[in-house]
C-alpha cells in the first residue's frame, strides 16, 4: 500500500517537521511505501538535505517543492499574502502531481503514534476532507457564518481528496474567498477558518484518536463544554480513546507549553523528545517560554485553581 503524506513548513519548524516524519516512519506498517510531499516556505538547503537523506535511509520517499519558487503552477495570488505558509496546504492540489488523488496533510506540531493504514483505506468519494472536530469558541463559527450547531474542523491533521477538489475546481472558490478574508481586522484561524468556511458540510468526521489535541489532556469533557461554550461532537468513549491510544497527538498550545519549551509539563513531552533525539536536530536545545505575560498569568491561573474558580475569573474579566 502506498500512503502520501503532506507537510508545509518553514526553517524555524524544522526540527519539529523530522520529528513528526520519523513518528510516522517508526509507527507504519512494513508493508506500506510512505510518500513525504513536503512544502517548502523557507526551509534552508541544508536542512532540507537533513530531511531528506533521514527518510531515504528509512526507505521512504521525499518530495521537495519550493513554494517562493512555484507561481507560475499556483498562480500569483497566494504571494500577494502575507505568512503564505499559513495557506500553502491549500495548493496541495497544484503542487501534486495529479496521479496522486488524496493525502494525508499534517501540520508540523504533531506526534504520531500509530498506523495511518486505516486512515488511508476511508472511501473519500463524497467528500473534499476527513478531520477532527475541533474545541472552539462561537465566535470562530459566527465569524465565518457557519451554522453554530455545525462541526468545526481542526486543519492540523486532514486527509485530502485532490481528485475531488481538482474536478470541482475548488482553488477558484477558496481564492475567492480569501480575497475577502485576509483583509479582515479580525480573524479567527487562517487556513483552516477559509476550509472550514467553505467546506465545514463536505468532511468525513473523524473520531478523536486521529487528532487529539492538548485540552483532551487537561480537561475532563464538560470541563471542555462549559469553557468553550460548545458541545463536543464525539462520545466520552471515543474521548477517553484518544487519550489512552491516540493515532496522532497535536501538540496545540492549550495553557500549558509544547514539549520543545524548557518546563514543559504537556503529558507527552518525554514520548516526544525520544522521538526528536532520532532525528538529524538530536543536540537540539529545548527554547524559552517566550509566550506574552498574560497569557503565562492565565496559564498559571489554571494550573493553581479548581477549574470552577477559574472559569469564573475568566468569565468576569472578558
Amino acid at each position: 500500500m502506498e500512503i502520501h503524506v503532506a507537510f508545509s513548513s518553514d526553517e524555524n519548524y524544522a526540527p519539529f517537521l523530522a520529528t513528526a516524519i520519523i513518528s510516522i516512519i517508526e509507527n507504519c506498517e512494513s508493508d506500506v511505501n510512505l510518500k513525504f510531499h513536503i512544502v517548502s516556505v523557507g526551509i534552508s538547503l541544508s536542512s532540507q538535505h537533513k530531511i531528506e537523506e533521514m527518510i531515504v535511509s528509512k526507505k521512504a520517499e521525499c518530495f521537495i517543492y519550493d513554494f517562493n519558487n512555484s507561481k507560475d503552477l499556483v498562480g500569483g495570488f497566494i504571494f500577494e499574502v502575507a505568512q503564505i505558509n499559513k495557506y500553502a496546504r491549500l495548493y496541495l492540489s497544484k503542487l501534486l502531481p495529479d496521479k496522486i488523488e488524496k493525502v494525508i496533510y499534517l501540520d508540523c506540531d504533531v506526534l504520531v503514534l500509530g498506523s495511518f493504514g486505516d486512515l488511508w483505506k476511508i472511501n473519500l468519494e463524497k467528500y473534499f476532507f476527513a478531520g477532527v472536530p475541533d474545541v472552539v469558541t462561537i465566535n470562530h463559527k459566527s465569524s465565518i457564518d457557519i451554522p453554530l450547531n455545525s462541526k468545526y474542523f481542526n486543519s492540523g491533521m486532514l486527509v485530502m481528496n485532490l481528485k475531488k477538489f481538482r474536478e470541482e475546481n475548488s482553488l477558484v472558490k477558496v481564492e475567492e474567498f480569501m480575497k475577502t478574508y485576509i483583509n479582515r481586522k479580525r480573524k479567527y484561524g487562517n487556513d483552516q477558518a477559509v476550509i472550514n468556511a467553505l467546506f465545514y458540510n463536505d468532511f468525513y468526521a473523524l473520531p478523536p484518536k486521529y487528532n487529539c489535541i492538548t485540552p483532551f489532556y487537561l480537561m475532563k469533557r464538560e470541563q471542555i463544554e462549559k469553557l468553550y461554550g460548545m458541545k463536543l461532537f464525539y462520545s466520552d468513549e471515543e474521548l477517553q480513546d484518544a487519550i489512552d491510544n491516540p493515532i496522532l497527538v497535536h501538540l496545540t498550545p492549550s495553557f500549558i507549553t509544547r514539549p520543545w519549551v524548557k518546563g514543559s509539563t504537556h503529558p507527552m513531552t518525554n514520548k516526544y523528545l525520544s522521538y526528536l533525539i532520532k532525528t538529524p536536530w538530536k543536540d537540539f536545545k529545548l527554547i524559552d517560554d517566550n509566550r506574552k505575560l498574560k497569557i503565562k498569568l492565565v496559564a498559571f491561573l489554571f494550573k493553581i485553581l479548581p477549574f470552577d474558580v477559574f472559569y469564573f475569573i475568566t468569565k468576569i474579566n472578558k
